[in-house]
């Protein structure tokens, strides 16, 4: 039927309407004037009641008196709900103690800087009289201000970002209401406040130990049992300070937070002792004049293992065979490019646990940034897949009553139509399972209603003529045998392979009754297709012709699905064509919904990458942090070098030199972990052969390479300036 209408408003996406989605509401005098020979159903009835105990005594009443309902009180939707909020909720605030975590050691190596550089004004503190105490009262009050200025920017900064998170969830159609809670705000600022307290301490309590002798002399600072014990105390009292705030930040969830804690220390602990040993190893990579025996070995050893790799993993085999090929180029090299590439290997080894937490902050980075990437190409690619190889079809007309002659009538009228199937379709209700009532045999839980969705649509093949194109995963499927019969197939969703508990296997019955209830079938269950099937039907439950024909109610007539292939460039020609055949009937374009999917995954990778991005931007700040200290602690080195004939450009080169290896090896490590976890996150839990793109691979490794670059050839411009008479007036 079709209903004509004046629209006298628009209702705001806010309360009961927030998640409606495409919602018309028109008066139900107009619904029933519009098909007056169709009897009025309800797909909701909402109940409202004094308190919880008229609420219950409501609830019971409704199933006893109608034992098909399904019921739901608010309690129940918000226990359903509270346990996927609680699992997002305690995820988002271990992701959020991982970025602090990240930020903490940014902390470490921003005060440590800010502190090196002012050891001739400590000493002089400490010379005129100032106690330990009071320098850590100082330089606390210090870290604490920049805590609290950081705590104020990332607040603000969530703020705004929570209101691109609205506005991006509103564009694939859910509406989140943004509500500002100031204790959320006020707790955000402090917590950035106590973590640089936190993390501020250990530089803190290191420069306060400075010997203004020590200073004065130019002396190098002791490296005694004593300062190695006293470094070990602070790790372990930040440590504890830091399990103590993320106890605080889980909601006083003790166990959870030391396990968080001191499970992602522990991590961490064997990553760094990892990235120590590939420390090690690039800062002895050798750089010789000429070519020798065992660089040549070197060399073969290589490209034998790049090989090797080739054949698993071709993406990281082709860079190891050019970074081998880089053995044999570097000999070719001028001298003096010679020279900087061997003092940038070995300058990665002078501060190894200082280089070894720079490559484990950008390999956090890039491994988040790449998983995120790599998984989001390979869904897109899967879906993209799915419907190309697995859609016979692409548009699905459904039409009831004399509007399924006139389209079948007129189907050569449609554009680009080379390939057509009917079915015909009906709305059920299930009223027993192997005799069992169907509240006895449906599971306990929240997911009731569900079950019997997959069991309220039935699709009807002519079986005479053709079967359904399904992968069986038990028993059978139907065939020409089943023509005439009551046999169906149901989804794997329903067998004890599916989630919802319910069992079900080849032999079982179901009784379904019509739509209008004045109709009973029993049908027997031969077989169940999986889920992976092509999807060339819209009906969950799949039967013959007679028993469809014999449960569609005679007031809406017998519905009739009419599958159709069309030429992509001219789907919208076809749409506009059957609209005008068919006015009334329901027209669904399958490449809208894969397009709509590619959509809804594109934003959310959107958002996704945009945080994941923010633990590659604090590696960056830890480079820059790193490279500034190091700075600082050549200057004399680098007076001399300039002394005796080296340029700026020459010296910035070697520093350029070091932090790329850095950030090319960081991003290759982060990438081969990121391969293993796809292939396993596509193996175990999607089902599916995942792979990583090599443009990712490249990609990623040159843009972290390039990146760190850039960021030390930023901070050490100055740096390498420096005039030899400014450092070496004194020697």
């Amino acid at each position: 039927e079709t209903l004509h209408v004046k629209i006298a408003g628009v209702v705001a996406s806010t309360g009961v309407f927030a998640q409606s989605g495409s919602l018309v509401l028109v008066s139900s005098h107009d619904y029933q004037a519009a098909a007056p020979n169709t009897a009025v159903s309800y797909s909701v009835v909402d109940v409202t009641t004094a308190n919880q105990a008229h609420t219950d005594a409501a609830v019971k009443a409704i199933n006893q008196q109608f034992p098909l309902a399904s019921t739901q009180t608010v309690a129940d939707a918000l226990k359903a709900q509270q346990s996927s909020i609680d699992n997002i909720s305690k995820f988002l605030e271990i992701a959020g103690l991982l970025a602090l975590l990240i930020g903490g050691v940014g902390i470490v190596n921003t005060m440590q800087v800010l502190l090196s550089r002012r050891k001739t004004e400590i000493a002089m503190l400490k010379t005129a009289g100032y106690r330990r105490v009071d320098l850590y009262l100082l330089f606390g009050l210090e870290a604490g201000l920049l805590g609290l200025v950081g705590g104020v920017l990332g607040a603000a900064a969530a703020t705004g970002v929570s209101y691109l998170v609205r506005a991006l969830m509103q564009n694939i159609g859910i509406t989140v209401p943004f509500l500002l809670n100031p204790w959320t705000i006020v707790g955000g600022v402090a917590i950035g406040l106590v973590t640089a307290l936190i993390f501020g301490l250990m530089p803190i309590v290191q420069a306060a130990n400075i010997r203004p002798l020590n200073v004065i002399r130019e002396l190098p600072e002791s490296r005694g049992v004593s300062r190695v014990a006293l470094t070990i105390a602070l790790l372990v009292i930040l440590s504890i300070l830091f399990c103590a705030l993320a106890i605080v930040i889980l909601n006083n969830d003790v166990v959870l937070g030391i396990e968080a804690v001191y499970g992602t220390f522990a991590f961490l602990l064997l990553l760094s002792v990892f990235f120590g040993l590939v420390v090690f190893i690039v800062s002895k990579l050798p750089v010789p004049e000429h070519f020798n025996f065992k660089h040549l070995a070197l060399i073969l050893v290589s490209v034998a293992t790049s090989v090797l790799v080739y054949l698993a993993l071709p993406v990281f085999g082709v860079l190891l065979f050019a970074a081998s090929l880089m053995g044999i180029v570097i000999v070719l090299l001028p001298r003096t490019w010679k020279v900087s590439t061997k003092m940038a290997l070995r300058n990665i080894g002078r501060q190894r646990v200082r280089t070894t937490t720079t490559m484990l902050a950008l390999f956090i980075g890039v491994f988040t940034v790449g998983l995120v990437l790599a998984l989001g190409a390979d869904l897109q690619a899967q879906i993209s897949s799915s419907f190309a190889q697995n859609l016979t079809y692409n548009v699905v007309t459904m039409t009831s009553g004399t509007d399924t002659t006139t389209l079948q009538a007129k189907l050569g009228t449609v554009p680009g139509l080379s390939k057509t199937s009917t079915d015909t379709y009906t709305q059920t209700l299930p009223t027993s399972i192997n005799g069992q009532p169907l509240q006895q045999a449906l599971p306990t839980g929240n997911r009731r209603q569900e079950v019997i969705n997959f069991l309220s649509t039935m699709e009807g093949y002519d079986l005479a003529h053709t079967t359904p194109s399904l992968t069986i995963a038990q028993g059978r499927n139907l065939n020409a045998r089943d023509a005439g019969t009551n046999n169906i197939v149901i989804s794997d969703l329903l067998s004890s392979a599916g989630p919802f508990q319910m069992h079900l296997k080849p032999g079982d019955t179901v009784t379904f009754s019509s739509a209008d209830g004045k109709t009973l079938q029993t049908a027997t269950i031969v077989g169940i297709y999986a889920r992976n099937s092509n999807g060339n039907h819209v009906g969950d439950v799949l039967a013959s012709t007679n028993i469809v024909n014999t449960l569609s109610s005679p007031k809406t007539g017998i519905t009739t699905i009419t599958y159709m292939k069309i030429d992509t460039a001219q789907v919208n020609n076809a749409l506009n064509t059957i609209g005008k055949i068919v006015p009334n009937a329901t027209v669904q374009n399958l490449a809208d919904i894969g397009a709509y999917i590619g959509q809804l995954l594109n934003n959310i990778l959107d958002m996704l990458v945009a945080i994941a991005s923010l633990s590659l931007i604090a590696g960056v700040i830890i480079i820059a942090n790193a490279v500034a200290l190091a700075m600082l602690e050549r200057r004399r080195e680098l007076g001399i070098l300039k002394s005796v004939g080296y340029t700026s450009s020459t010296v910035l080169s070697e520093v350029m030199i070091e932090n790329g290896v850095v950030g090319a090896v960081s991003a290759l490590l982060a990438l081969l972990l990121v391969t293993g976890a796809i292939t396993l996150l596509g193996s175990l839990i999607f089902n599916l052969a995942f792979s990583v793109s090599s443009l990712i691979v490249v990609s990623l490794i040159a843009g972290s390479a390039l990146l760190a670059m850039l960021t030390a050839a930023l901070v050490a411009w100055g740096s390498v300036r420096v005039r030899p008479l400014e450092v070496l007036r004194y020697e």
